[in-house]
Order: C-alpha cells, then sequence, then structure tokens
C-alpha cells in the first residue's frame, strides 16, 4: 500500500536528474499520506547499496539526496505500513540481501502463511516481520547471483505466490547488478480506501491516482534517454501502463515483458 519508482540510466545519474523535477516533487507530495518512513536503493559499479529512515515521511530533499552517489539505476520508496508489519528499520523498503534490493507495493494476509512455506535457511534470514520481506525471500529463488534474472523463473515463483494469495497486489521492483525487474500484478486491487480512512484521509482528501488506478504500474522514457518506471500519484502524462500480469526487465531502451503463468487456484 505504498508508492514506488524506479529508475534505470544510460549512465550514471542522481534522482533529480534522472526523474526531473516535476517528477521528484510530485512524488515527494505523497509522503503526505504514505508517511511511515522511505528508502532508496542504488546500483553503481561498485555493487547494489540501499538506505531506510523508518517512521517519518520523506522531504523532497530527502529523496533527491537518497541517492548518494550517481547511479545507472535506482529505487525510492514511500511506506504506508501493513496492518500486520512494525514500525522499525527491519521492516522498511526497500530490503537488501547481498546484491539485491527488492520492494513491493502490496499486504499479504495472512503472512503466515507465506512464512510456513518458506524454508528453515529463509526464515533464519528474515530480519523483521514484513510481509514484503516474506514475498522477497520467495522470490530470491528465483535468482542466481552474478547472472541477469531470468524473468520466467521471476514469473513462476510470482504466480506460486500468487496461487497462495490470489487477491493480493504482488506489484514490486528488484534491482540487481545487472537489471531493473518490474513485476505487475496487482490482481485489479483498488485503492486502499478503508486503510487510508483509518489514517484520517477521506477519500476527496487523497492525492490524485489513489482511485480505481492506484494499483496500475507506469513506465516512460525521459528525453535523456532514462527508463523510469513508477505508481500512481505523480503527473503520468506521455507515461504508459506495464503489461499486466508480467515480469518485465527493464533497461533505457526498452521493457521485455513475460507472462505470469496462471495456475488454477488462481
Amino acid at each position: 500500500m505504498s508508492r514506488m519508482i524506479a529508475y534505470v540510466s544510460p549512465g550514471p545519474a542522481d534522482v533529480p536528474a534522472a526523474l526531473g523535477d516535476d517528477v521528484l516533487t510530485s512524488f515527494a507530495a505523497l509522503s503526505r499520506v504514505h508517511a511511515d518512513g522511505w528508502g532508496a536503493g542504488w546500483r553503481t559499479s561498485a555493487g547494489v547499496g540501499a538506505r531506510v529512515v523508518a517512521g517519518r515521511p520523506a522531504t523532497r530533499h530527502d529523496l533527491a539526496r537518497a541517492v548518494r552517489v550517481p547511479a545507472t539505476a535506482a529505487l525510492l520508496y514511500l511506506r504506508f505500513g501493513s496492518a500486520e508489519s512494525g514500525t522499525g528499520e527491519a521492516e522498511a523498503q526497500p530490503f537488501l540481501f547481498g546484491d539485491e534490493a527488492f520492494q513491493h507495493n502490496g499486504a499479504l494476509s495472512p503472512p503466515d502463511r507465506l512464512r510456513a512455506e518458506l524454508t528453515d535457511g529463509e526464515r533464519a534470514d528474515l530480519r523483521g516481520s514484513n510481509d514484503s520481506e516474506l514475498y522477497f525471500a520467495r522470490l530470491r529463488r528465483a535468482l542466481t547471483p552474478g547472472t541477469v534474472p531470468d524473468p520466467v523463473r521471476i514469473a513462476d515463483a510470482v504466480a506460486a505466490v500468487r496461487e497462495s494469495y490470489p487477491e493480493a497486489c504482488l506489484n514490486a521492483l528488484l534491482l540487481t547488478p545487472t537489471a531493473l525487474v518490474a513485476v505487475h500484478s496487482s490482481a485489479s486491487r483498488p485503492a486502499p480506501h478503508a486503510a487510508f480512512a483509518a489514517r484520517g484521509f477521506a477519500e476527496a482528501d487523497l492525492p490524485p491516482g489513489h482511485g480505481d488506478d492506484y494499483n496500475v504500474l507506469f513506465t516512460r522514457r525521459t528525453a535523456s534517454g532514462a527508463r523510469l518506471v513508477a505508481t500512481t500519484g505523480i503527473p503520468l502524462a506521455g507515461w504508459t501502463p506495464l503489461p499486466a500480469d508480467t515480469v518485465s526487465l527493464v533497461t533505457p531502451a526498452s521493457v521485455a515483458s513475460t507472462p505470469v503463468p496462471r495456475r488454477a487456484s488462481a
């Protein structure tokens, strides 16, 4: 139930240059609602890094400086925490495991259903109680460190999670040393207006992009040659929705999408 944006660039770029002023400013403004913390992940020649800040909203200044060195790809995240998850740094996104950073927009309830499907080793690697971290642990089975991610294997892993959570939003962004991967599988979930109302935000008071398209991922290529992927709530003129129920390898020049297979129970 959070907001996400990512870029992949032909060369190293900082956040303001890659996103542009309008996108950065409007994304930061969403932290008025998605105020449970924020984070960033990035890729440089040294590998993938991340930082998180728990328990407070982000400012535009925070996000502009979140990626501390120019990066060839980066993720930004604004958190609206699930009811079952904690509030500390262990729950904040993006999660970093080795050279892989991951962030998820959605809620997997009850989370113990997925926790029980993990191996003992996968459970031992968990840092917190966040349902999204369980999702990341399950998807890592599809990754082989040091290689380009195989979208077919990731799509199969998403389908396995979908089997357990047929109505959940599984939208996610994954950054590795070799790829930016976008999972677009929202199960047509609407905006969580009941959760927003519980925090004191009436529907009329919510920012744009908090309606029927709340869980649609969009992409566009900028004039500088960077490719952006984002959730709603920012100006989306000139953006294109990613194909539904797909795993996409995102480069500055292209988006190559692989369907998430359907299973009988999903």
